[in-house]
């Protein structure tokens, strides 16, 4: 357990649902109970952007929306 501030979001963030939870881990140690403010979806939800479900917090996605045609 670390003694850093956790991200105000963490609890609930939508992204973990698509990770196992090594990868969650690692996240939530890098950015939520890290410096969570370069998360890029952090810095979306307190400007009150709308955070897109595949943002990674590295500003990376998971997806692609759009399919080749």
């Amino acid at each position: 357990m670390t003694d850093r501030p956790a991200c105000e979001y963490l609890e609930g963030c939508p992204i973990f649902r698509h990770f196992r939870k090594y990868a969650q881990r690692v996240y939530i140690d890098i950015y939520c109970q890290g410096d969570y403010a370069i998360c890029q979806r952090y810095q979306l939800r307190t400007a009150g952007a709308t955070v897109p479900e595949s943002l990674l917090p590295h500003g990376g996605t998971l997806w692609d929306r759009e399919k080749p045609a």
